[in-house]
């Protein structure tokens, strides 16, 4: 492989972390030295995946009331049976 741009390098990298290859591999297969590869891969490493953290967010929604703003309030009731009344 002659001289390469970073966007090839990168895909390269990228098909390399597919591959499931060893680097040696990989290299040979690609025509390019092992020291290339290894320069590419610290230029361009492996992002970790990161799991989303479970939320016990709930959303919650109300409709508009007609009934006057005196006489309104929001009732949210835990499962652990605590209960919350909020004035609207």
């Amino acid at each position: 492989m002659t001289r390469s741009s970073t966007s090839e390098m990168f895909e390269l990298v990228t098909s390399y972390y597919e591959s499931g290859q060893s680097q040696t591999a990989f290299a040979r297969a690609h025509g390019i030295s092992k020291g290339k590869l290894c320069y590419w891969i610290k230029k361009f490493p492996r992002k970790p995946v990161l799991k989303p953290e479970k939320s016990n967010f709930v959303s919650l929604s109300a409709t508009p009331s007609t009934a006057p703003t005196s006489s309104r309030s929001m009732h949210i009731r835990l499962g652990n049976g605590v209960e919350i009344e909020i004035p609207l």
